[in-house]
């Protein structure tokens, strides 16, 4: 498995967007607001170039900056939490596979809140990709869950 540090140019945890676009959802509560404080604070001044990708329609492209907002912003409001990173992977203008982090929150089933992320990124992906050109993505999703007080990712 990839390492969710690695700064490569799939990595998006520079993507201020991702941030912004989870606080426009909700106004979070007082820690995961200090989290996102925490984050995104020298965010905005990096930024990487938007990668183009595939779909099953000919002549359709869509951006990858595009697909992580659709992402972010469809598993917060299925799932209820707070998504901070969103990785595409894959080759050229290909997609091979979803990372994606979350903050849990006490209590939670990681394992039942994992499949209901990742039934949600299965279906993000499918509409705006195509079911074809998705088809190995879809079984390839990793959800990773951070804990809101030690920003810690949790195994």
């Amino acid at each position: 498995m990839n390492d969710i540090y690695v700064d490569d140019e799939h990595s998006d945890e520079t993507d201020a967007w991702l941030v912004e676009a989870s606080r426009r959802l909700d106004e979070p509560d007082g820690d995961v607001n200090r989290l996102i404080s925490a984050i995104s604070a020298n965010l905005s001044r990096v930024r990487r170039p938007a990668r183009t990708l595939s779909t099953d329609v000919d002549g359709i492209r869509v951006s990858d900056r595009i697909l992580k907002q659709l992402l972010s912003i469809r598993v917060r409001s299925a799932v209820g939490r707070l998504v901070v990173f969103v990785a595409v992977d894959g080759d050229d203008d290909e997609v091979s596979g979803i990372r994606i982090g979350l903050i849990a929150r006490y209590q939670d089933a990681l394992l039942i809140r994992s499949d209901e992320v990742r039934d949600v990124v299965g279906d993000v992906l499918a509409t705006a990709l195509g079911e074809r050109t998705t088809t190995t993505a879809r079984h390839n999703i990793t959800v990773r869950w951070q804990d809101v007080y030690t920003r810690e990712w949790l195994t």
